[in-house]
């Protein structure tokens, strides 16, 4: 895939790994690095078959063609540290919990909770990634709530469809990547931060963007976002979990 290498000739100190201690949930660990002043982000590497689709698909955007340490992200609300099980996530998943409804009237847009996502042998590779303060939690879901009523800046659903045909193996799907076409939910926070002034993976085309290349993002691309005084991603992750090579 045509992508741009950062400049950078060292990762993002202030995006550090922190591993989970013996036996914590997702919800534990999270506790541990939670602000509730600031846009987060979830990224999430599981143990699913469809997990496992997408993080090889992925690996077409590393140098090493290994497979990806993640397989979705999504857009944290706002919550507390004593009951973030409770606090709402936003999502184009390919595997959600309540099934798919009747995607066109919210452009694929999903709602869950993030207890959702708290069993770490499911999901054991975890990220919380935090944009700089120029990204504003009240207009980012302002941009949410009109990317869900525009479908001409982001057709989500065309994504969504081409993903589920991939993943599902349906005739001869491959891999939407290779067209350009990103992972749905990566896509849609790539478009609502866009529209906030941050460019969440300057290496890649915008309608192209993966888990993966918000993950390069965060640890590359600091000093390109400094220099563009946005502020660099911050956070922490925990990677556990490498698939077989």
């Amino acid at each position: 895939m045509p992508t741009l290498s950062s400049r950078a000739k060292s990762i993002n100190k202030e995006f550090t790994e922190r591993k989970r201690a013996r036996g914590e949930t997702n919800i534990e660990w999270l506790s541990s690095h939670w602000w509730d002043d600031r846009v987060a982000l979830l990224l999430l590497g599981g143990t699913g078959l469809v997990d496992f689709r997408l993080r090889v698909a992925q690996s077409h955007l590393r140098n090493d063609l290994t497979p990806s340490h993640w397989s979705h992200v999504a857009l944290m609300g706002q919550g507390e540290a004593k009951d973030l099980a409770t606090t709402p996530v936003y999502e184009i998943s390919l595997t959600p919990a309540e099934g798919f409804g009747f995607p066109p009237a919210s452009n694929g847009v999903q709602k869950t909770v993030l207890g959702k996502y708290a069993d770490a042998k499911n999901f054991p590779n975890i990220a919380i990634l935090y944009l700089p303060a120029s990204v504003a939690p009240k207009q980012l879901m302002d941009s949410l709530g009109r990317f869900q009523q525009q479908r001409i800046v982001l057709d989500a659903v065309q994504l969504l469809v081409a993903w589920l045909a991939y993943v599902w193996g349906a005739g001869r799907a491959g891999n939407p990547l290779l067209d350009g076409m990103g992972i749905p939910s990566s896509a849609m926070l790539e478009t609502v931060t866009g529209a906030e002034g941050f460019d969440l993976t300057p290496g890649l085309e915008s309608r192209a963007s993966c888990p993966e290349a918000i993950w390069q993002s965060a640890r590359w691309w600091h000093d390109y976002h400094k220099e563009n005084k946005e502020g660099a991603i911050t956070g922490a992750f925990c990677t556990t979990h490498y698939l077989p090579t």
